[in-house]
C-alpha cells in the first residue's frame, strides 16, 4: 500500500475510532467492570476463571484507552494500532498470570496468550470495521452529492446559454422589427434574471414557490416569443409554495412540453402546472395539448428526462418518481412525485 492510500486509511481509522467512543470516551462500562471486578474479588479471587476473565477485561480496557490516544493522530493510526493491540494483550495476559494461584505448564501459558491476543483482536476490529463501514457510507453520500452538485452547475450551464441566446435572437427581431413587443420581452427577461442571479449556482434550500418563479418568468418570455400560441397557468397553492424542492426539477420539464408538445404544432396549445400535497408526497404536474408524444417522436428517455429521473434517484432514491404519460383526453401529462414533509 502506497504512502497516500496509508493516510487515507488512517485517517478513515482515526475517525471510526472517534465516532465508536472509543479511548474510554464512555466512562459507564469501564466503571461498571471495576466496580463488578471489586464485588467478585471477595468470593472468586483464588478462581482461576476470575482471573482470566479480569486479564481479559484489562487487556481490552487498556488496548481501548490506547486506541483512544490515536484517534487524534490520523497520519500515524495505522502503523500504531497493532502496538496498541499487543500491548494491551499482553498486559492482560500477565495480569491474569500474576493474579493465577496455580502453576501453569509453558503450553498452558502459551495457550492463554493466544488467547488473549485473539479476544484483543476481535474486541478491536468489530468496533473499527464497523466505524469504518459508516465512515465510508457517509463519504460516499458526501462524493454523491458533490457529483450531483457539480452535475447541476453543469445543467445549469447548458441550459442557461441556449435559453438566453434564443431569446435574445427573438429580441433582436423585434428590435428590428419595430415590434411593441420588444420591450415587454426585454422587462420579462431582466426580471427572469434577476430573480436567476439571486440563486445563482443554488444547489440547495430551493422552495416550490422559487421554482415557481423562475417558470413563471420563462413562461412568460416564451409566450412573447410564441404569441398566442402559448397559453398557460399555474395552479399552485400559496400553502405549498414553501415546501423544499432542488433546484432546476420544474424549468426542464416545462421546457420540454414546450419543445416537444406546444412549438411544433400549428396551432399551438395550453400548458397547465399543477401542485397537490397527498400523503406525504408532493404531486407536480405539468401538462400540455400541444402535439403528442408519438408524434414528436418522444417517449420520455431525451437526455433531459434522463438526468432529471438520475437526480431523483439520487436524491431521493425509490420514494421520488418521474412518469411521462398520455391522459384519458389526449393530453400529454409530466408528473413528478417527490417525498414532502
Amino acid at each position: 500500500m502506497n504512502a497516500p492510500h496509508q493516510v487515507a486509511l488512517g485517517s478513515e481509522l482515526a475517525q471510526a475510532l472517534r465516532e465508536e467512543g472509543m479511548g474510554w470516551q464512555r466512562p459507564g462500562p469501564l466503571l461498571a467492570g471495576l466496580l463488578l471486578f471489586a464485588l467478585t474479588a471477595v468470593w472468586w479471587r483464588g478462581h482461576p476463571a476470575w482471573a482470566l476473565s479480569l486479564g481479559l477485561w484489562a487487556g481490552h480496557a487498556l488496548t481501548d484507552g490506547l486506541c483512544g490516544l490515536l484517534a487524534g493522530r490520523r497520519r500515524f493510526t495505522l502503523l500504531l494500532l497493532p502496538p496498541a493491540w499487543l500491548t494491551g494483550s499482553l498486559l492482560g495476559w500477565a495480569l491474569e498470570q500474576a493474579l493465577t494461584a496455580e502453576t501453569m505448564d509453558p503450553a498452558q501459558r502459551l495457550t492463554r496468550l493466544w488467547l488473549h491476543l485473539g479476544f484483543g483482536a476481535v474486541l478491536l476490529a468489530l468496533p473499527l470495521l464497523q466505524g469504518l463501514r459508516r465512515v465510508r457510507a457517509v463519504r460516499r453520500v458526501e462524493q454523491e452529492r458533490a457529483r450531483l452538485r457539480a452535475e447541476l452547475q453543469r445543467l445549469q450551464a447548458q441550459i442557461e446559454p441556449h435559453f438566453l441566446f434564443n431569446t435574445l435572437a427573438t429580441l433582436r427581431s423585434f428590435v428590428r422589427q419595430g415590434s411593441a413587443q420588444a420591450l415587454p420581452l426585454l422587462d420579462a427577461l431582466s426580471a427572469m434574471l434577476e430573480t436567476t442571479l439571486e440563486r445563482v449556482r443554488q444547489t440547495e434550500n430551493s422552495t416550490l414557490g422559487q421554482e415557481c418563479e423562475v417558470v413563471s418568468h420563462y413562461l412568460s418570455i416564451m409566450a412573447l416569443r410564441l404569441g398566442p400560441r402559448l397559453r398557460y397557468r399555474l395552479d399552485v397553492d400559496e400553502a405549498l409554495r414553501d415546501l423544499p424542492l432542488p433546484p432546476l426539477m420544474l424549468q426542464p420539464l416545462v421546457e420540454n412540453a414546450i419543445k416537444h408538445g406546444i412549438e411544433p404544432c400549428e396551432a399551438g396549445g395550453e400548458l397547465l402546472l399543477q401542485a397537490r400535497h397527498e400523503k406525504g408526497l408532493l404531486r407536480l404536474s405539468i401538462t400540455n395539448s400541444g402535439q403528442p408524444l408519438e408524434a414528436a417522436g418522444t417517449t420520455g428517455h431525451g437526455l433531459a428526462l434522463v438526468n432529471l429521473r438520475q437526480r431523483l434517484q439520487a436524491l431521493h432514491g425509490d420514494l421520488a418518481g418521474l412518469q411521462l404519460t398520455r391522459t384519458a383526453q389526449g393530453l400529454t401529462e409530466a408528473v413528478l412525485i417527490l417525498p414532502a414533509p
